[in-house]
């Protein structure tokens, strides 16, 4: 199954609580990201659950909340932060402007997503819920459900797709390229990526 071919990748890539490299060399300039926020609203209503990874000062230090869902169907909205500006910076409404250049990707040994395929270890079936102007997913919005209870890992991984000699990056089906194939094989660069230890009960 195409997710027993990413394990090997998600190993590695979890090592690291984060990947943030910040402005990159091609003059792209949205804001850093020290902030990641994952708001989860029960389908039918209810208080979202909110959960973050934050690193305020940029250190490598992150303070990590551990998600806890309760099982059922719940709509998945993430925002994306720069605590460093004051007031802090809204990079979330950078993303969703330059969304033909951006794809944000939920992967990790407790999803079932586009970008994982089949896991039959899975406790979350994650889908997109938002596009951009093209038509193409974003991944600011998802809905899921929850498949099992017990406890994984949750990855969310943003990537920067700016065009190639005139020629756009952000291609269908780039989702089922990570299943396949890992996020080596995509075009561009990771903007940020975070791990969050997910629990299902």
């Amino acid at each position: 199954m195409r997710y027993l071919m990413l394990a090997p990748l998600l190993g590695l890539l979890a090592c690291s609580d984060v990947e943030n490299p910040g402005d990159d060399v091609d003059g792209h300039d949205h804001g850093l990201v020290t902030k990641v926020e994952l708001s989860f609203t029960p389908d039918g209503g209810g208080d979202a659950l909110v959960f973050a990874w934050s690193d305020p000062e940029n250190d490598g230090d992150p303070v990590i909340d551990p998600i806890v869902l309760p099982e059922g169907d719940h709509a998945l909205t993430i925002a994306l932060w720069n605590e460093l500006e004051d007031p802090s910076d809204d990079v979330t409404v950078e993303v969703e402007a330059e969304g033909e250049e951006h794809q944000l990707f939920l992967t990790g040994s407790g999803v079932q997503s586009e970008a994982t395929g089949d896991n039959p270890a899975a406790l979350l079936d994650i889908s997109y819920a938002d596009e951009d102007d093209g038509g193409l997913p974003l991944g600011l919005e998802h809905v899921l459900r929850t498949m099992a209870t017990g406890e994984r890992e949750l990855l969310v991984t943003l990537r920067h797709l700016p065009p190639e000699d005139g020629t756009a990056t952000k291609t269908a089906g780039l989702a089922d390229d990570v299943a396949a194939d890992g996020f080596g094989s995509l075009p561009g660069d990771t903007d940020v990526q975070v791990r969050f230890d997910l629990m299902v009960e």
